[in-house]
């Protein structure tokens, strides 16, 4: 098989082959097994992933990813089937404050079978995919783990939703909501402004960094459609929103501010903020160029994917993010979350949200 790929060497004297060596192999499930290979001296991962098509043609297999593991060593992620065959249903919402983390989200599970987190505090969240691929999906398990938060005030969400079709189920829990263009540019102002009042406050008080409390909560700033409002929506929209986004997205994450971003056209033109995001979810796309627009340069080449995944229903939340430390992209799925679903959170979430409003405080 290596020599079939072109990963062998032949001694230009002595004519012998060297072929690299399988140090271990790992099956996390039916689906899905990591092959470790010791390269040959000469070889770096860069060949091995210029050569991944090959390598899952010859073994079979639907992907091949490449992760670099320590020098000289290389870790072969082989997908032979599609490892997320039925919906992953959201666990229960946490009871209390004090059971939710906002630094270890749950969002679904991973293709290695294991579960699948995500820090939300401190963090900028990007999901791209094209219409259908799920990308709610991520947005509303965020939300779930913060409904008791939500409820105690020490969560405040913000909704942009030019679309004014899913996420209007958070209109009652929502501390902003903004559907008009107008709106959204006052919205996206009065973010950037609360975070200018959150900085006074710590260097005031004398910190760095802010700490969650009722005086002091997490702004979570929630872009259903980003590209409508950053892109190809009304100049007037655009040019607004531009001017504050950038703004938020470098400033904000010290402050309390967190972002939340759905597109389905990543283009540099839509979000030239991209690497501002620190945590980015690509799901089922139209284009392999929008991989690499998500994810991060050669993320594709490394095994993402997601232009290839079927354009089916069965399909949604399935895409891939990148590992933080070896910047390798990891199959994933998030948990699909139902009518009923929803309408537990926001009646979870609700209750001191309506109480706030009636007198005023909103």
């Amino acid at each position: 098989m290596a020599e079939a790929c072109g990963l062998v060497t032949v001694h230009r004297v002595t004519g012998v082959v060297s072929v690299p060596r399988v140090i271990r192999i790992r099956s996390h499930s039916p689906s899905t097994e990591t092959v470790y290979v010791r390269l040959l001296l000469g070889q770096t991962p860069k060949l091995w992933e210029e050569a991944a098509d090959a390598l899952a043609a010859a073994l079979k297999a639907e992907r091949v990813g490449v992760e670099r593991v320590r020098p000289q060593v290389i870790a072969l992620i082989v997908q032979r089937s599609e490892p997320f065959t039925s919906v992953i249903v959201p666990p229960d919402l946490p009871g209390d404050a004090d059971a939710a983390s906002l630094g270890r989200v749950y969002l679904g599970e991973t293709e290695h079978g294991t579960d699948w987190y995500a820090p939300l505090l401190g963090q900028h969240w990007l999901v791209g995919g094209a219409s259908g691929s799920g990308k709610n999906s991520v947005t509303w398990m965020a939300l779930r783990a913060c409904a008791p938060l939500i409820r105690d005030g020490l969560v405040r969400v913000h909704v942009v939703n030019p679309k004014g079709t899913e996420l209007n189920a958070l209109k009652p829990v929502s501390y902003r909501y903004a559907e008009t263009d107008a709106d959204i540019v006052e919205l996206m102002g009065s973010f950037w402004e609360t975070m200018q009042g959150r900085k006074r406050v710590l260097a005031e008080q004398g910190r760095r960094t802010f700490e969650l409390s009722r005086e002091t909560p997490l702004d979570l700033l929630v872009v259903d459609e980003l590209g409508a409002v950053t892109g190809y929506g009304d100049r007037s929209l655009t040019r607004g929103v531009q001017a504050v986004l950038p703004l938020i997205l470098s400033q904000s994450r010290a402050l309390g501010g967190s972002v939340i971003g759905a597109l389905q056209e990543p283009t540099k033109d839509v979000i030239p903020q991209r690497d501002l995001f620190s945590l980015r979810v690509c799901l089922r796309a139209t284009s392999a160029g929008h991989v690499d627009m998500v994810l991060g340069e050669d993320m594709r080449r490394r095994g993402a994917l997601a232009d290839e995944i079927p354009n089916v229903a069965s399909s949604a939340g399935i895409g891939f993010v990148v590992k933080q430390r070896s910047r390798t992209p990891v199959r994933v799925r998030a948990a699909y979350c139902d009518d009923a679903d929803i309408a537990e959170l926001v009646h979870v979430a609700g209750w001191p949200v309506s109480e706030l409003a009636a007198t005023g405080q909103r």
